[in-house]
């Protein structure tokens, strides 16, 4: 398992990098070259928005069946993110990030539940998310599910962009018995995710 501290700082050090040197490289046959370009662009958007939660059935990372609506029922706090385990891109950092964010928010009186969903059900069954998760030391529930039941919650979500090629990071947030999410739209650090968080509870 990583040393979460260093592990954290190095993943977003080195996938900065490697955004910024692909982008002046000019890899136009790059398939990952929408992330990197996304990792370089500082720009991150907040807004608030509502959302039809699907009534399908994924499934978690321990091979337990999970209704939608039901684990998203709103009287409990909400943050999730929306990754691939094969990504070597953005997903990465947004899962460290995630994971340095709920460190940020661990001594807080009102903290999220953390949920990742998978946008490659195809690939990423519940045993290889619940390798990921280990892998990263990530304590929170990943999601994977049948194809079809994994595109309506995208599509819900305002989270689909076709394939997984053009994935963009994009972060969740509810309070408890809100009937609006914070949606934010970019890469940012958890200290500003944190920030925007306790925005939501004011």
């Amino acid at each position: 398992m990583h040393n979460k501290n260093t592990g954290y700082l190095t993943l977003i050090a080195a996938f900065a990098m490697l955004a910024i040197n692909s982008i002046a490289m000019g890899e136009s046959s790059d398939p990952h070259a929408a992330h990197r370009k996304m990792m370089a662009a500082p720009k991150v958007q907040v807004n608030q928005q509502s959302y039809e939660i699907p009534d399908v059935e994924l499934i978690d990372h321990s091979g337990q069946s999970a209704r939608l609506r039901e684990l998203l029922a709103n009287d409990q706090p909400l943050a999730i993110n929306f990754i691939f385990t094969t990504c070597t891109t953005i997903c990465p950092v947004m899962t460290a990030t995630m994971l340095q964010l709920q460190r940020n928010l661990a001594g807080d009186e009102i903290k999220p539940n953390y949920i990742s969903i998978s946008i490659d059900p195809d690939y990423d069954s519940a045993e290889i998310m619940k390798e990921y998760a280990e892998n990263y030391g990530a304590d929170w529930t990943f999601l994977t599910g049948a194809p079809d039941d994994v595109l309506s919650t995208l599509q819900a979500f305002d989270a689909h962009r076709g394939n997984k090629v053009n994935h963009f990071a994009l972060t969740l947030f509810r309070n408890t018995n809100d009937s609006e999410w914070t949606r934010v739209e970019g890469l940012t650090s958890a200290k500003e995710l944190a920030r925007i968080w306790r925005d939501t509870l004011l």
